[in-house]
């Protein structure tokens, strides 16, 4: 890799075992209020239509974190499940911040860490990745989450400050 001085990572799927714990905190909420249901459909539905409305969009005004949460109340409520109470949806949702990372991949970028700038560059939201990073022992050199560079559509150029241009520039090379 000569010649590579830093790595991206799309933190998401990649870093974070999102499925199993949206379906853990699906069917421990669901299991509180006696809801039996396919959490496992439920939550792959989920992540589908978050993707959908956050990848393409340009300063949309929005970020992931209001995105799960407004998919989550939509798909509840296609599923005519309305025994989750406030409380129980802010607790689905708060998972997104405690997902488990896979189990390989903090020993991993601590052992290219001292060869590579090592970077988050994601959907996700600061906080998310903040949150997440903490719970699993992953330490980057920079988080870029896509909503301050003001675009999430693949294959086009971050705009925003001149400052956050160049750091997404970077990280994406």
């Amino acid at each position: 890799m000569r010649g590579i001085t830093v790595l991206a990572f799309d933190t998401g799927g990649t870093v974070l075992d999102w499925h199993s714990g949206l379906v853990a905190g699906l069917a421990e909420r669901g299991a509180r209020r006696g809801i039996e249901h396919d959490w496992h459909s439920f939550a792959n539905e989920h992540r589908r239509r978050s993707l959908k409305r956050m990848l393409g969009a340009v300063e949309p005004g929005y970020n992931i974190d209001e995105v799960h949460r407004g998919v989550l109340d939509e798909l509840l409520g296609e599923a005519a499940i309305d025994t989750l109470s406030p409380e129980d949806r802010r607790t689905v949702a708060q998972r997104w911040h405690e997902l488990a990372a896979w189990p390989d991949f903090a020993p991993a970028l601590a052992r290219l860490r001292p060869r590579y700038v090592c970077v988050s560059f994601t959907i996700l939201s600061l906080s998310l990745v903040i949150d997440v990073s903490r719970r699993n022992g992953i330490t980057w050199d920079a988080v870029i989450p896509c909503d301050y560079c003001a675009s999430t559509r693949p294959g086009r150029r971050p705009t925003g400050s001149p400052q956050s241009f160049s750091a997404c520039r970077a990280a994406k090379s």
